[in-house]
C-alpha cells in the first residue's frame, strides 16, 4: 500500500487577538469553557503518563499529579455551584501542573516504554531528516538546509549518547528537540510549496501504527511548546480545544482498531493529527 501525505506549509501569522476584542466572556460562555477544559485536564490526568508520574518514584511528579486531582474536584465543586470563573482558575492551574509533571521527562516509565519512545521518535526524525537532506541539493537553501542538519544530528547524537549512558528521559528530550527543529526549519525552507511524503505500508493495520507514531511525536511537540510558554492567554483556550479533539479522534481511532476497522482508524488518527498540528500551529509553530 503506498499513499502520499501532502499539505501547505502554514506560516506562524495567529496573531494576539487586540485588546478591544478581548472582551470578557458571558455566563454562558465561562460555564462552556470551563466545561470543555474540565473534559480536557480528566483525560491529560487519567493518560498513562500521569498514571505513570503519580506511581514514580519522583516525589515532586507525584505531588504535581495529585494536586491536579484535588484542582479537578474543586472545580467540579465550582461548576455545581455556577462559580465558573473559580472553576476556570482551578483547572488552568491544573493544566500548569500536568504539564510540569510531564515536561520532567518520563523518569517514572518503565525503560522498555522509554526505548520505545525514543526508537519511534528516532523513526520520525530520520524520515525528516529526508526531507532536509532533499533541501541539500536545492541551491537557493542549500547552505541553510546543510546548517539544520549539522544541528539535528548533533542533537541526535546528543540522545544516542544519553540513551547509551542509560539516561533515556533525556534522550528522549534531545531527539524531541532533533524533531521540533526538522519540522520548523523543513517549513521555513520550503515556504508556501507543497511538502508531499511517499510512504509504503504493508496493510491498513501497519500504516495505523505509522499514525500513532506520528501522533505521538506532535504530541510530544505540543507538551514541549506549552512547556515553553507558548500557549498563553486566549490562545491556551484555542489549543485545549485542539488537544482535546485530537485525544477524542484518537480514541475513536482505537476503538475501530479493537474491531480490525484499520482503515476507519487510520482515517480517525489522520484527523488527530490535524488537531495537534493546528494546535501547534496556533502555538507559532509552522507544522504540515
Amino acid at each position: 500500500m503506498r499513499r502520499s501525505i501532502g499539505g501547505l506549509i502554514l506560516a506562524s501569522c495567529l496573531l494576539a487577538l487586540p485588546a478591544a476584542a478581548q472582551t470578557a466572556p458571558d455566563p454562558d460562555q465561562q460555564r462552556r469553557l470551563a466545561e470543555q477544559k474540565l473534559k480536557l485536564v480528566e483525560m491529560l490526568v487519567a493518560s498513562p503518563a500521569a498514571q505513570a508520574a503519580a506511581a514514580s518514584g519522583d516525589g515532586e511528579k507525584a505531588a504535581l499529579i495529585e494536586r491536579s486531582r484535588g484542582l479537578l474536584k474543586e472545580a467540579r465543586e465550582a461548576l455545581t455551584a455556577q462559580r465558573h470563573a473559580d472553576a476556570a482558575k482551578a483547572l488552568d492551574e491544573a493544566l500548569r501542573n500536568v504539564s510540569r509533571a510531564n515536561s520532567r521527562n518520563a523518569g517514572g516509565l518503565a525503560d522498555s516504554v522509554q526505548k520505545q519512545r525514543l526508537q519511534d521518535m528516532g523513526e520520525q526524525v530520520a524520515t525528516y531528516r529526508a526531507s532536509l537532506v532533499d533541501l541539500g541539493n536545492k541551491p537557493s537553501v542549500s547552505a541553510a538546509a546543510q546548517l539544520a542538519l549539522q544541528r539535528v544530528d548533533a542533537l541526535a547524537d546528543e540522545g544516542s549518547k544519553l540513551a547509551a549512558a542509560g539516561r533515556l528521559g533525556d534522550a528522549n528530550r534531545k531527539m524531541a528537540e532533533a524533531y521540533k527543529l526538522e519540522v520548523e526549519e523543513i517549513s521555513r525552507l520550503r515556504a508556501g510549496e507543497v511538502v508531499t511524503m511517499s510512504l509504503k505500508f504493508n496493510s491498513p493495520a501497519d500504516e495505523y501504527v505509522y499514525e500513532q507514531k506520528r501522533f505521538q511525536s506532535n504530541e510530544i511537540l505540543v507538551g514541549m511548546m506549552i512547556a515553553e510558554g507558548r500557549a498563553a492567554g486566549d490562545k491556551r483556550r484555542m489549543v485545549d480545544d485542539f488537544v482535546q479533539e485530537a485525544g477524542r479522534l484518537k480514541e475513536e481511532a482505537a476503538g475501530q482498531a479493537r474491531t480490525n476497522n484499520h482503515t476507519e482508524a487510520v482515517a480517525a488518527m489522520e484527523k488527530a493529527f490535524v488537531q495537534l498540528n493546528r494546535a501547534l500551529q496556533a502555538m507559532g509553530v509552522p507544522a504540515f
